[in-house]
Parts: structure tokens; sequence; C-alpha cells
């Protein structure tokens, strides 16, 4: 029982970091253009630490590439279901992730 809970708290991690790269960019137009990735960690219980990434491209040659980061409130923890391997589930608290949501002009 006492394995139960990492194993269980580590599964619902992994579930919660697969991505879903259905709008994902397939190639970038190096000719003119600029890529941007966003991420978020977890900094401690009170805190997440948001990264913004860029690569501009001009002509096909990367000009310039920096990161941008910022401090942002935590969203806190929430109680959700975990399964282990031989299909027990137990309550587990997670931390809460940002959503993105991103507008091009």
């Amino acid at each position: 029982m006492k394995l139960f809970l990492p194993l269980a708290f580590a599964g619902i991690l992994l579930l919660s970091a697969c991505d879903n790269n259905d709008d994902q960019a397939k190639t970038v137009n190096k000719e003119g253009g600029i890529e941007v990735s966003l991420s978020t960690s977890h900094l401690d219980s009170l805190k997440d630490l948001l990264t913004t990434h860029y690569i501009v491209w001009r002509k096909g040659a990367k000009i310039k590439e920096f990161d941008k980061t910022d401090t942002v409130p935590s969203l806190g923890k929430f109680y959700t279901e975990g399964e282990n391997n031989n299909g027990d589930t137990q309550s587990v608290n997670v931390r809460k992730d940002y959503e993105f949501y991103v507008t091009v002009k």
C-alpha cells in the first residue's frame, strides 16, 4: 500500500503530461517566421514559472533565439482518481496546470 500512492501519483503526472498536437504546425516558414513555444513548470506550492521561447527566422537562417520567463500564481491542487497496474484506484492530490489560448494577428 505504501508503494501504491507514489506509483499512482507518477501515473497521474505522466497522463497529464500527454500532449494533443492537433493544431501544431508541421513546418516553419524560415524565410521570415517566428517560432514561439509556451511552457509552465511548478516552482513551489505558490508559484509557477511561465516560459516563452522564441526563434526568429530570416532568409533561411536563425537570426535570434531567446526566452522570456515570468512567475505566475499557482492554481493549487485537486484530488482525482488514480489507478495502478493492478486496477486498484485511489484518490490522489495533483497540481493544476494552466491551459494556453493563443491569439495571432
